[in-house]
């Protein structure tokens, strides 16, 4: 009898456990996530290289009308959508398109028989190792219950919400490809292929892509997440060299001396990917242009 209500206690003090975690991981998830971010930045020992000096660099240009101009909010994979976030999915493009936001970023990759698609990660949203066919895709639902997106049915929507404007974001190998495909299926519909915003993760990529399509300089911004943290001034030199004057990077990957250095030489700063107004209104109050986020609203930020 002891044995049992021994057994019963640990029970009962493990179920008790579980819960105050829980409770602790759902009221804190952000500054877990934050801190996570933090410790592995550190690791990766972002710092300036001091054999570059950019004193006499000059400010960089901006043209009148750049898409980033009043942009303070950018969402993340088409957006969160019941708490969830990654969905890249028809239901959270039109969530955001009834709010009348038209700045998404969204996740692209090539299903089995070559159809690019509108997805992330086929083992995170399908619990996949491999890729799915068209046929088996559209059959799909993220998460059980959204529905899925190609590239060509963003096009058409692009096509009928003339602000809608995407941010490329891609975990294909071959980046200019997926831009080669979104611009084929794009180039004879109206003013559709203009409002594509080309991500680069690395050096000698944005030549490649304007052989292809005569893209604007404005329609490119640098994302620091494949290329590494160590040496920022590297991506500053990368983006000087090849004229990219919008750059995103994590939140809280470079302390405020880095970041002040990109916005006094006039580079517009994005941060990713935030979800809380006091994270929000902290970096933009410190010149942050915008942030990355699944489910912040505009009337989070005080600075509008």
């Amino acid at each position: 009898m002891k044995k049992f209500i021994y057994k019963k206690k640990g029970i009962i003090f493990h179920l008790v456990v579980l819960v105050v975690f829980l409770l602790i991981f759902c009221k804190y998830s952000e500054e877990i996530t934050d801190l996570k971010a933090k410790l592995y930045y550190i690791m990766q020992d972002s710092r300036m290289d001091s054999n570059i000096d950019f004193s006499d660099y000059p400010q960089v240009h901006h043209t009148d009308g750049e898409w980033c101009e009043n942009t303070r909010l950018i969402y993340h994979a088409c957006g969160g959508i019941d708490g969830l976030d990654y969905t890249n999915s028809k239901e959270a493009l039109e969530n955001l398109l009834e709010q009348g936001q038209y700045f998404v970023e969204v996740d692209f990759m090539y299903t089995s028989d070559g159809t690019l698609v509108c997805m992330h990660n086929w083992k995170d949203q399908c619990n996949l190792e491999d890729a799915l066919s068209l046929q088996e895709f559209r059959s799909k639902k993220i998460y059980g219950k959204y529905t899925t997106m190609t590239a060509a049915d963003l096009v058409q929507y692009m096509e009928d919400y003339p602000d809608l404007h995407i941010i490329i974001d891609t975990k294909e190998e071959d980046q200019v490809a997926v831009v080669k495909t979104l611009v084929n299926l794009s180039e004879s519909r109206k003013n559709v292929t203009e409002r594509f915003i080309i991500q680069l993760y690395e050096p000698g990529v944005k030549n490649k892509i304007q052989q292809i399509y005569p893209f604007d300089d404005c329609n490119f911004l640098f994302t620091t997440y494949k290329f590494g943290y160590r040496f920022p001034n590297k991506i500053m030199k990368i983006c000087y060299d090849e004229n990219i004057t919008v750059v995103t990077a994590p939140y809280g990957v470079w302390d405020e001396e880095i970041r002040q250095l990109f916005i006094s030489k006039g580079f517009v700063l994005y941060e990713h990917t935030v979800n809380r107004p006091d994270f929000a209104n902290d970096s933009l109050s410190k010149g942050v242009q915008g942030l990355y986020t699944d489910f912040l609203e505009p009337d989070d930020l005080k600075i509008q």
